[in-house]
């Protein structure tokens, strides 16, 4: 008889922890976002692990903070699904993979390009917080069933983000080559209505040093590579502007590329950089509205490690 009540406990203690933890499952399903409070916290939790794995991608990264917490961050969001499914859905597209909560609903596992897991401190039906490998804290918000609808053709447009995608990588390949071979017209093609807008934006140190050498030069002026093609001086002497950790935000109509650039005559860098191209998307052709760039001067500022071939 004592056995048969054991195993009477035995079984109902099962299932009652069996059934908190479907409840658990299902109150963490549907769409979260990052909030608020916790943007900075999810940014550095990344720079960490950029710091961990590659330390001059953590330089990159962490020079774009203000453009991340701003606006990259607030709009990622976090679908869980019933059959444990994840997609993360960021600016530049969606990220797949599975999720799990452990038995004793203490550990929250992501699993996509690698296992994360986190150490789950609060949760509620509205809201939860983790605490990720490097200490952070961070907290997610449930998104209610009106914002949730509104976002409900994120996944279904991802498909059309990654053609721009696509058509962009291939706007900005057009662009190189038009440099390296020195054609005008070509490179004017890319620009919306064939009107170049091209600024550049000197950095504080090298502006100085620029003004020893001409005391015209201005700090912000409509300046850039595409004066050289037609140099007749440079006739001889190659080309190439080199990109290097390049970003593509997209909605499908309007685009932001920003990326790391380093300038090249005949094998020599002669500044480097950070540029940024505003697009449109007009008669389903991807063309650059304007582009802008800031420049250092190689003896003023070396080049960063990552840009060394």
């Amino acid at each position: 008889m004592k056995t048969k009540t054991l195993l009477l406990i035995a079984f109902l203690v099962i299932n009652v922890l069996s059934a908190q933890k479907n409840n658990f499952s299902k109150n963490v399903l549907g769409q979260w976002k990052i909030s608020e409070k916790s943007t900075e916290s999810y940014f550095t939790d990344i720079l960490e692990n950029y710091k961990k794995l590659d330390k001059a991608s953590a330089s990159q990264f962490e020079s774009q903070k203000e453009l991340l917490v701003k606006n990259f961050i607030p709009e990622i969001r976090y679908q869980f699904n019933e059959d444990f499914s994840l997609s993360i859905i960021t600016p530049q597209g969606v990220q797949k993979g599975t999720w799990q909560i452990s038995s004793d609903q203490k550990e929250l596992s992501l699993i996509s390009i690698r296992t994360t897991k986190y150490k789950i401190e609060i949760f509620s039906t509205s809201s939860f917080t983790i605490t990720t490998e490097f200490g952070k804290n961070i907290t997610f918000e449930k998104i209610k069933a009106t914002e949730s609808k509104a976002n409900t053709n994120i996944e279904s447009n991802d498909i059309e983000i990654s053609e721009s995608k696509n058509e962009i990588q291939n706007l900005i390949n057009e662009f190189k080559s038009a440099i390296k071979n020195k054609d005008s017209v070509a490179l004017t093609n890319l620009f919306y209505n064939k009107k170049v807008l091209w600024i550049s934006v000197a950095h504080d140190k090298s502006f100085e040093y620029g003004k020893k050498l001409d005391p015209k030069v201005k700090e912000i002026e409509q300046s850039g590579a595409y004066e050289l093609l037609n140099d007749p001086q440079l006739k001889d002497i190659g080309l190439e502007e080199k990109f290097y950790n390049i970003n593509i935000f997209t909605d499908d109509k309007l685009a932001t590329v920003v990326f790391d650039y380093k300038f090249v005559m005949e094998s020599t860098t002669t500044n480097w950089g950070t540029e940024s191209w505003q697009l449109v998307k007009t008669n389903k052709t991807w063309k650059i509205y304007n582009l802008m760039y800031t420049y250092n001067y190689l003896n003023i500022k070396p080049l960063p490690q990552y840009m060394i071939d």
